[in-house]
């Protein structure tokens, strides 16, 4: 199918300009028409009508179609909105006048752009939208764990916790041949030694205080599936050995009992430290870690790919407001800068918690600052979102806009801004803002 591209624009004449010089891309180009016509397309090119916060528009676009492209072509244009544009989703913004052949080459880029992201989980199914985006590490771990999903194979997923290992290694299940069997997880750093090998291999009655009846552990329970090892550099060098058995030879001994059992499992592992640096220190065995890494793969931090983030946190808040059943339509660009200056240390599942609990609590169509978690409204170390502890070259805009963003509210703008209420009172009388 061509790529369709839809035109925004209340200004016929203008938008069949527009029409006129992207029509000689090979691709099915509709409108001009109103925002009020909006449909999905592969990218949208948006003129914001008169009166409306250009960003705010983007940020509708995307959180109701997360996997289409918005343009935004303005002729009153300044630096201020274009960035905020960019941090709601919009792939590009274009101040009019522009050449014919300059607007056909940047929408034919961003067509390029739009082919190479992630197609996204279905909402429904609770799928990982970590995925979604054009990092290019990312996209080519992705591709690299699709292309050897179908081979009964090692895989090694390594990276900081919290970027999506786990979601990754059930992606690799649900396109194996084994996708009709078991997917079985265990966190190796949750369980203490005994616990974790009585987890892994079961035991029988009397193999230890309080094993009262036999038990099955997880490597049966996953027989004919995939069992993902979570945080492997957690394990024992005894459980280490225990597991380079069940891989060569596929049998292991249940806790506790003589009798020798097999098991057909493909196993996938995990690591939030360095397995190679570890194994050179004699803290994991090397012939483990090649059984287990056969393909190792990558994932990379959020802070790693931060242009990916506008469009995660517009599919989250998308996916949550489904699972709600709220009506919410997306992130303010306060809200959006917020997110764009935060570290997040604790990567996309950081992300994901900030953007279910905003969803649950905003009283708006739009999420703003005040509905963040406050560790990330007012985070450490970052003067440009946080104004407490002296004056910033940007104080004035960043109250005005705190304030536009909250109705006038100063209550909400203050917690916005990181400030008590009465020294954003001194602070607006300072600075001469009614």
């Amino acid at each position: 199918m061509k790529p369709r591209i839809l035109i925004i624009d209340t200004d016929t004449t203008a938008g069949q300009a527009v029409r006129s010089a992207v029509s000689v891309l090979d691709c099915d180009v509709q409108g001009p028409q109103p925002l009020s016509e909006l449909d999905e397309a592969s990218l949208v090119l948006l003129t914001p009508p008169e009166g409306k916060l250009a960003s705010a528009t983007v940020a509708r676009i995307r959180a109701r179609f997360p996997r289409t492209g918005v343009i935004v072509l303005t002729g009153w244009g300044s630096t201020t909105e274009a960035v905020d544009c960019l941090k709601a989703g919009a792939m590009d913004y274009v101040e009019r006048p522009v050449t014919p052949e300059r607007l056909a080459q940047i929408v034919g880029e961003s067509l390029n752009r739009l082919s190479m992201l992630v197609p996204a989980e279905p909402i429904v199914n609770g799928g990982p939208s970590f995925v979604l985006g054009s990092n290019p590490a990312m996209n080519q771990a992705v591709q690299l764990l699709d292309q050897v999903a179908p081979l009964d194979v090692g895989v090694l997923l390594t990276g900081p916790t919290g970027s999506g290992k786990s979601r990754l290694a059930r992606r690799v299940h649900e396109r194996s041949s084994r996708s009709t069997g078991p997917f079985v997880e265990v966190s190796c750093a949750a369980l203490g030694k005994e616990l974790l090998e009585s987890e892994l291999f079961g035991h029988v009655r009397g193999a230890f205080t309080g094993a009262d009846q036999d038990r099955r552990g997880r490597f049966e329970l996953a027989e004919g599936g995939t069992l993902f090892l979570d945080e492997i550099n957690s394990a024992t060098p005894a459980l280490q050995a225990r597991l380079l058995r069940i891989l060569q030879e596929g049998t292991f001994e249940p806790v506790g009992s003589e009798e020798t059992r097999s098991c057909d499992v493909r196993v996938l592992a995990a690591g939030n430290r360095d397995l190679h640096e570890l194994a050179s220190q004699g803290g994991f065995r090397e012939d483990l870690l090649w059984r287990l890494a056969v393909v190792e793969v990558d994932i990379p931090s959020l802070s790693a790919r931060m242009d990916d983030l506008p469009l995660l946190a517009h599919h989250m808040c998308e996916r949550y407001a489904h699972r709600l059943a709220r009506r919410v339509d997306g992130l303010d660009p306060s809200a959006m800068e917020v997110l764009m200056s935060y570290t997040w240390p604790g990567n996309v599942r950081e992300l994901e918690h900030a953007i279910a609990r905003a969803v649950a609590v905003t009283r708006g169509p739009l999420i703003s600052t005040v509905d963040l978690p406050p560790r990330i409204q007012r985070p450490t170390g970052h003067p440009a979102v946080q104004l407490a502890g002296g004056l910033q070259q940007d104080e004035r805009e960043r109250i005005e806009a705190a304030l536009a963003a909250h109705q006038q509210n100063r209550t909400q703008a203050a917690v916005a801004l990181g400030i008590h209420r009465a020294s954003l009172y001194k602070k607006m009388k300072r600075l001469g803002i009614s």
